[in-house]
């Protein structure tokens, strides 16, 4: 069994001085709820092995400030392919990890995230606002058959749904 965990970026500022789309930086409450959302993930106890990270400033941020509340002391891997990603396009990033790996952490943006989410978990989710975290534990023992079972017409859960948290619901 592998697992995901699914991560939005924290919120981020919408100031016209910044000079692009990439490079915004998280509001004061971004990195409120980063740290606060980090802390409920090292509550839980978890064993990663591995955090995968658009390179876009908010995203990369969220991720510094979550591994660092979880004790997650490796390199953090930056995946230019992961901002303004597709649900497809990071299915085929996860395909593609090491099977020595049982669980990864995607730190990104929607609304390939949130589609991601959908489709492993089988659920719906009205928004999947900043962030938001979505564990979901994998019935596969191989990454690789990831993206076949996800295209296979049967249309079976190739996951559940272990949680599903949100800043506004553990602050």
């Amino acid at each position: 069994m592998k697992s995901i965990i699914i991560i939005r970026h924290a919120a981020a500022t919408y100031d016209t001085n910044v000079p692009t789309d990439f490079d915004r930086p998280l509001t004061k409450q971004g990195l409120l709820d980063a740290k606060v959302m980090g802390k409920i993930l090292a509550e839980k106890k978890l064993k990663v092995n591995l955090l995968l990270s658009s390179p876009a400033n908010r995203a990369i941020t969220t991720a510094r400030i979550i591994a660092e509340q979880i004790e997650y002391d490796q390199r953090i891997e930056e995946k230019k392919r992961i901002y303004n990603a597709s649900h497809r396009e990071i299915l085929d990033i996860i395909s593609k990890l090491n099977n020595e790996i049982h669980s990864v952490i995607v730190f990104g943006h929607n609304p390939g995230l949130h589609m991601l989410t959908e489709k492993l978990s089988n659920q719906h989710f009205n928004q999947f606002p900043t962030c938001a975290i979505a564990k979901i534990i994998l019935n596969i023992k191989s990454w690789e058959v990831i993206s076949n079972l996800y295209l296979s017409e049967e249309n079976n859960p190739i996951g559940s749904l272990e949680y599903f948290l949100t800043p506004k619901k553990n602050t």
